[in-house]
């Protein structure tokens, strides 16, 4: 176990699933598991939604909040953090994000006057 590692645990009533790679996901099931992924995250890449995800964990263990109130706090962070899992298949929206593209500069050169 590393180091500031949080050993008890409170178990969510309903797991957050993050998105982790192309297509993947991964459920966190426990307060220890929010906490030990928010500590885990990059330091350069932490914000304010970041902190107020490790505050509001740090208060639902100390019994300050409702546990609700941290995993709500931590689907924040993952949204702003672009983690948060949508349940779309990521290939597939890339891909039709393209086809889009291509379509709306089809359009606008049909519309340009020729020459």
């Amino acid at each position: 176990m590393r180091e500031g590692y949080i050993r008890s645990d409170i178990e969510l009533r309903a797991p957050v699933v993050i998105a982790v790679g192309a297509g993947f996901k991964r459920e966190i099931g426990s307060l220890t598991g929010m906490q030990n992924f928010l500590k885990e995250w990059p330091p350069a890449s932490r914000g304010e939604s970041h902190a107020t995800a490790l505050r509001a964990c740090e208060a639902a263990r100390a019994g300050d909040i409702d546990l609700d109130k941290a995993r709500q706090a931590f689907l924040v962070f993952a949204r702003k953090a672009g983690i948060e899992w949508t349940g779309a298949d990521p290939v597939a929206v890339l891909r039709e994000a393209k086809i889009r593209r291509n379509r709306a500069r089809e359009s606008r050169a049909q519309q340009r006057p020729a020459h």
